[in-house]
Order: C-alpha cells, then sequence, then structure tokens
C-alpha cells in the first residue's frame, strides 16, 4: 500500500496499534454488548408507547431484527479484527517523487526499512510489544477497504500529472540558500569588480547611443528578454564582453592567479626570448599573467564566473537544477544568469549604486524615491514578508499533519463505532473522513502543478533568465522587482492551505446528506416493519372475531 510519506508509514502503524487496545479494552470488559441491549430496549420501548397491544410485540420483534441486524454487520465490518486485513500482510510503503538532485529515488517500507529513526521506533507497534495480547496490526475489513481505494485513487491522481515543472521551485529554494563563503572566490569577485567592471562601466557611461555598435544595441534593446537594458549593471554584462574597447581589450591591474604569463598579452613583461635586453638588471617577472577582463570572466577553469557558479556542491547542484528545470538560449546564458544571482550574494559593493550609474540624487529626491517605494510596495510586501517565512516550514509540516490527522482518525474508529451504537451512517462517516484526508496530498500536488504552471505564464519566452534575474532582485534587496515572486509565494500558499479546505469542506457536506439517507433508509426499514406486523396482527384479530 503507498502512503504519501515516512511518517504516515509510523502513523498508520501506531494508529491502528492503539485502535486495537482500545478494542480489546471494549471487548475484554464486556462493554461491547451493551449497544445490543440498548437496542432491544429501544425497540421495546417503542412498541410499548404504541398501545398495541399485541402488535407492539410483533413490532417490537421485526424492529428488534432489523435494527440488530445492521448493528452485527457494522460491528463485523468496522470493528471487528481479521488476520486477513493485518496490516503485516501488506508493505507499507512510501516512494519519494524523483527531482532532478535524486532523479531515480529509492523506495521506504516498512519491511524493507526507510533509513530513518522510523525503522526503531515503531518496532513496539510491528512485533506487538506494545500489548500483551501480541499483535496489534489488525485492521477491520471496511477500513481496510477504505485506506486501500483511498491509496489508488491518490496515486492514481498523482500519476496522471506530469509534475516535472515543480523542480523550479527547487531551483528557488537552493537559490535562497546558496551563499559564497570561500575568500578565494570573494576576494576574486571583488577584484574583477574593481579591476574590470568598474572602469567599463564608467566608459559606457561617457558613450553615446551611436558609439555602440549594431550587435551592441541589440543587446540592449528592450524587448531582449535574454540581456535588454539591465545587462551593463552587473559584471558579466554581454555588451562588456563582446563590444570592442571593453572586456576583451581591458587587463587586470595585476597578476591573477591561475592564468599564466602569455608574452602576446604581457607586453609589460620581459620576454626572455626577445633577444633584448632586460629594462633593469635582475628583473624577474610576476609568477602569474594579466588576463584580459574577457578571459579572467570566461575561462572554464580559473575564470571568475566559473569560480562563482562551482565552487561549492549547492551551486553545482543550482546549476544542474536550473539546467534540467528551465529553459536556456545557450549554456553561457544559463551560466551567467547564475553568475549574476552570485554577484547579488556576494555584493561587491563599494560605490553607491546610483553614483555608479551616474545619477546622484540629492537628499530630497532620494527620501521621495524611498517613501514612493514604500507606499508602493507596504501591501504586497508585508503579505510576502509573511509568505516567504512561512512557505518552506508550511510545506513541510503539512503532509507531517495529515500523517498525524489520519493517526487519530484510525485511532478512535472503534471507539465511535462503539459510541454510535454501531449505526450503519457510521461506516459512511469513517470512509469519509479517511478518504477526505487522504487525498490532501493529492491536493497539494496539484497545487505545485498549478504554481509549475503559473511560472511558466509569469516568465514566457526566456522563462530561465527571467526568473534568475528575479531571484537576483530579491537576493540583492531590491524589492519591487520582486513583485511576481511575492505574488506567486502568496498564490502558492493559498493553494495548499485552500484547495484542502475547499475540499474538505465538499466532502463534509457530501457526509452530511449521505448521513441523512441513510437515516431515511434505516427508518423506512422500521417503518416497514411496524405496518407489516401491525397488519398482521390485525388480520388475525378479525379472523378470531368471526
Amino acid at each position: 500500500m503507498q502512503l504519501d510519506s515516512y511518517l504516515e508509514i509510523f502513523t498508520t502503524m501506531y494508529g491502528w496499534a492503539f485502535a486495537n487496545i482500545i478494542g480489546e479494552v471494549i471487548t475484554g470488559t464486556g462493554l461491547v454488548i451493551i449497544p445490543f441491549a440498548i437496542i432491544i430496549f429501544q425497540s421495546w420501548r417503542e412498541a410499548k408507547e404504541q398501545g398495541l397491544e399485541s402488535s407492539g410485540v410483533l413490532a417490537l420483534l421485526e424492529r428488534a431484527m432489523t435494527r440488530l441486524i445492521i448493528a452485527l454487520f457494522v460491528m463485523s465490518v468496522c470493528f471487528a479484527t481479521t488476520p486477513i486485513t493485518s496490516l503485516h500482510h501488506t508493505n507499507l510503503a512510501y516512494m519519494p517523487p524523483a527531482t532532478p538532485l535524486a532523479p531515480s529515488p529509492v523506495q521506504g517500507s516498512r519491511d524493507g526499512g526507510t533509513g530513518s529513526g522510523f525503522d526503531s521506533a515503531m518496532h513496539d507497534s510491528v512485533d506487538g510489544s506494545m500489548s500483551g495480547t501480541g499483535n496489534l496490526s489488525y485492521v477491520p475489513a471496511w477500513w481496510y477497504s477504505v485506506m486501500a481505494i483511498s491509496s489508488g485513487v491518490n496515486n492514481a491522481v498523482r500519476n496522471g500529472l506530469n509534475n516535472s515543472g515543480n523542480s523550479i521551485r527547487m531551483v528557488e529554494d537552493l537559490a535562497r540558500t546558496a551563499t559564497i563563503e570561500d575568500p578565494k572566490v570573494l576576494n576574486a569577485v571583488q577584484r574583477f569588480y574593481s579591476e574590470c567592471f568598474i572602469p567599463a562601466r564608467s566608459r559606457y557611461l561617457t558613450l553615446t547611443a551611436g558609439d555602440i555598435s549594431p550587435t551592441g544595441q541589440t543587446v540592449l534593446d528592450p524587448t531582449n528578454k535574454a540581456y535588454g537594458p539591465t545587462d551593463v549593471d552587473w559584471m558579466g554584462s554581454q555588451l562588456f564582453r563582446t563590444e570592442p574597447g571593453f572586456y576583451a581589450h581591458m587587463r587586470s591591474y595585476n597578476p591573477v592567479p591561475g592564468f599564466a604569463v602569455d608574452f602576446t598579452r604581457d607586453t609589460d613583461y620581459y620576454n626572455p626570448s626577445s633577444g633584448l635586453p632586460p629594462p633593469n638588471p635582475g628583473v624577474i617577472n610576476p609568477a602569474w599573467g594579466r588576463p584580459t577582463c574577457k578571459e579572467w570572466w570566461e575561462d572554464s577553469s580559473q575564470g571568475v564566473r566559473e569560480q562563482m557558479i562551482s565552487h561549492s556542491s549547492t551551486w553545482q547542484q543550482l546549476l544542474n537544477v536550473g539546467a534540467s528545470a528551465m529553459t536556456w538560449g545557450s549554456n553561457d546564458q544559463r551560466k551567467d544568469s547564475f553568475a549574476r544571482l552570485a554577484q547579488a550574494k556576494a555584493n561587491p559593493s563599494f560605490v553607491d549604486q546610483d553614483r555608479i550609474s551616474g545619477t546622484d540624487y540629492d537628499v530630497a529626491t532620494s527620501i521621495g524615491r524611498i517613501a514612493g517605494g514604500a507606499l508602493s510596495t507596504i501591501g504586497v510586501g508585508s503579505a510576502a514578508a509573511v509568505a516567504g517565512v512561512a512557505f518552506t516550514p508550511l510545506i513541510t509540516a503539512l503532509p507531517m499533519m495529515q500523517a498525524l490527522v489520519l493517526m487519530g482518525i484510525y485511532m478512535f474508529l472503534p471507539l465511535v463505532a462503539f459510541l454510535s451504537g454501531f449505526e450503519l451512517k457510521v461506516m459512511f462517516y469513517g470512509a469519509i473522513a479517511i478518504f477526505t484526508v487522504k487525498l490532501w496530498a493529492a491536493m497539494w500536488f496539484i497545487a505545485q502543478w498549478i504554481d509549475a504552471r503559473l511560472i511558466s505564464a509569469m516568465y514566457p519566452g526566456g522563462q530561465g533568465n527571467m526568473l534568475i534575474q528575479e531571484l537576483t532582485h530579491l537576493a540583492s534587496g531590491s524589492i519591487p522587482q520582486g513583485y511576481k515572486r511575492m505574488i506567486l509565494n502568496i498564490l502558492l500558499l493559498t493553494l495548499f492551505i485552500g484547495l484542502p479546505l475547499i475540499w474538505t469542506a465538499m466532502m463534509g457536506w457530501v457526509g452530511i446528506r449521505l448521513g441523512s439517507v441513510v437515516d431515511q433508509m434505516v427508518n423506512s426499514t422500521g417503518s416497514a416493519a411496524d405496518k407489516t406486523a401491525s397488519t398482521s396482527t390485525s388480520m388475525a384479530t378479525r379472523g378470531k372475531v368471526r
């Protein structure tokens, strides 16, 4: 039987273990006969109140027999346990969903082990040591059937949807936790920022539109989803890498470790093979060369970009997941996008960003911009702050809550059936409760599926680049740029809570209506028995009179 989490294996075993203990108490103390005694007493009282002399006796027998048969049936399928429906004959299992990080997940089960602390924790429920009577895994036939059907429907719904797009959320989770802590990488980023980006940015601000080549103008075109006007706002700018006079013609101020001396490039170094005398006696070249900024950024082994996106396992995973989860124009574009995110994490800021862009605002203007931005984002920002804090723990906690709720339902089902007097409608109420809670997992799966499609809808075309830019803005504290992510997070939280609530409310209404139908059916059966008994008695009485 396929379950929805490792925890549900644990809670299912303990839920029915407690249910068996409660059932043992009810049967061992003889309390189980009380509902049947009450049925007989109520039938006698109702027949006595009719005041029909001998007809009351016949009505008593017919009514008591009908109610006793129903109670015995409910008790046999909803209270009495059998070895045939023991959980020991069913391997409770959980198959984790496939992810880019774990494309071939390993199934965990009660028999084969889950690889967690649950294996040892639920040992006493498996071997029956919780009780002196032994095996505690017995399940009444009706509840066993409901569990099996609910699990089957739940898995069928989930298997019917391709949820590969959910890995986009994994990209966001990894991006949220990814940091640059290696001091060597931070130093390389800081150096490149000051020795390459700042000079290139300064040169760009002195140019006019006519000074930029047609290729460069295409890069900066507002309709270019891959780059656009904001391309010049970060170190790996496509314009700076391809436009003449920028990175290809700029070099580092000082030698860069990892880049060998190249005398065709490092013309300021002394070349012993040139045949010329050294400029100074005893001159010694540095151990490393001074690469061009383009080489320094793009080199596949020592480049700044490569160090930023692959210096740790987290960034390597982020790069691999992003490659499979989103669309990219090219591999180079994919690396640049994640390097841009890494820059936001490293935050190599030496000069105020407004001053770098050539826009130096006075105090009054700055205050106005701050106030305006606060007013425009306070509503969404406050809601997003709550959503952002609650997002990860909520998604983790909800499946755990589901497993615990199911344990509570399983635990009290025998007691509820007993206290109801083994009424027929208890069968359907309990079945609806189990079915409803089990399908919460399907609702969450559907919520994730919708979320993945909403992301694709909000980031059409250059999905990967645009999404990472959005995450970069959020990582750098640029809240106004994060409207889409805020809204998507709020919507997903709403779906995760709202869909199960809607589903539960609908099934609650179904349960109420079904209970009314069952009551009417039972009452009509009793009335028919009374009518039959009354008719028989009347005929017998008329015969005596004659």
